[in-house]
C-alpha cells in the first residue's frame, strides 16, 4: 500500500510505463550495460537503493514489478 502522495504519484506514472516484473529488470540491465546483474542485486537497489537513488518498483501481490522506463531513469542518476 502507497504510504504517501509521492508513492501514489510514482505508482500512477509507473502504471503508464512499460510494466515489467523485476526479474526482466535484470535483463533489461543487462541489455542496457553489458553487466549481468543477480537477483539480489536488483532486489536491493529496488528496497533499499543504490547511493541515495532507487529502483522505482510497486508490488502487486508477492511480485514486485518496475518499468522499463524506471530502470532507464535509474541508470540515468547512477551515471551522473
Amino acid at each position: 500500500m502507497a504510504k504517501t502522495v509521492k508513492d501514489c504519484e510514482q505508482i500512477s506514472r509507473l502504471m503508464t510505463e512499460d510494466i515489467i516484473p523485476l526479474d526482466a529488470a535484470r535483463k533489461e540491465l543487462q541489455e542496457l550495460t553489458g553487466v549481468r546483474f543477480c537477483k539480489p542485486t536488483v532486489w536491493r537497489w529496488a528496497i533499499r537503493g543504490c547511493g541515495g537513488t532507487r529502483l522505482e518498483t510497486f508490488k502487486v501481490g508477492r511480485a514486485i514489478m518496475t518499468s522499463r522506463q524506471a530502470v532507464t531513469r535509474f541508470i540515468q542518476a547512477r551515471s551522473r
